[in-house]
């Protein structure tokens, strides 16, 4: 769930709800750990990581300090939940979950702002979903 933020394009991220079937748990913080990085990941991929170049072709967000990653303040508090459907492939049952969080938390972003911008007659954006582009979205055709 987001809100989007009409005067400046700001997303606020309400909430995010994930359900990861890894097959047998044998350790449930390590498993709740590799969600939440997965997610925070494609969270960052979806709002803020962008690869810039200046006019002479010199990357310009080439260290953490240019290329967002996101801190705590700016993640929504993640709500995880597990099914267990155990794979036959090893004794254990166990499946991976070290990349669950990150494929899905992109393009589950991205529909949710798509949708809430949906009465602006938005149906597709291209990531990252910075403030300055949604709010330039929102504001083309209109009087301010």
């Amino acid at each position: 769930m987001v809100e989007v933020e009409r005067e400046t394009g700001a997303v606020e991220l309400k909430r995010y709800v994930a359900v990861d079937d890894c097959g047998h748990v044998i350790n449930p913080l390590i498993v709740d750990g590799q969600v939440h990085g997965g997610i925070a990941q494609g969270l960052a991929q979806a709002l803020y990581e962008e690869v810039v170049y200046d006019a002479h072709g010199q990357l310009v967000t080439g260290s953490l300090m240019d290329y967002a990653v996101p801190k705590a303040p700016m993640l929504p508090t993640i709500e995880t939940d597990r099914t267990v459907t155990p794979t036959p492939l090893n004794p254990l049952g166990a499946k991976g979950i070290g990349e669950a969080g990150t494929i899905g938390s992109a393009p589950a972003v991205a529909n949710v702002i798509i949708d809430a911008l949906a009465p602006f007659g938005l149906t597709h954006l291209e990531m990252p979903l910075k403030p300055e582009k949604l709010w330039r979205l929102m504001h083309q055709g209109t009087q301010e």
